[in-house]
């Protein structure tokens, strides 16, 4: 995943799948608080489970917007 297309995704809760470190796909329901980059692991999603690194993003598909938003 580009950092362009998941900063489209800030603000919004998503269906979010991803691989772990052993390489198994996980699937959450996340909030994107931000989009930014961490040194040491590039960029990341900052979500309300943690940061995910974007290449190890699967998909992301948006649910809906965030009322906080």
């Amino acid at each position: 995943m580009l950092i362009s297309d998941a900063k489209l995704l800030v603000g919004q809760i998503i269906n979010l799948e991803y691989t772990d470190r052993k390489g198994d796909i996980l699937s959450d329901r996340v909030e994107i608080f931000d989009v930014n980059f961490i040194a040491l692991y590039g960029p990341c999603m900052i979500t309300d489970i943690g940061d995910i690194r974007l290449d190890r993003v699967v998909s992301a598909v948006a649910i809906q917007e965030s009322k906080a938003a």
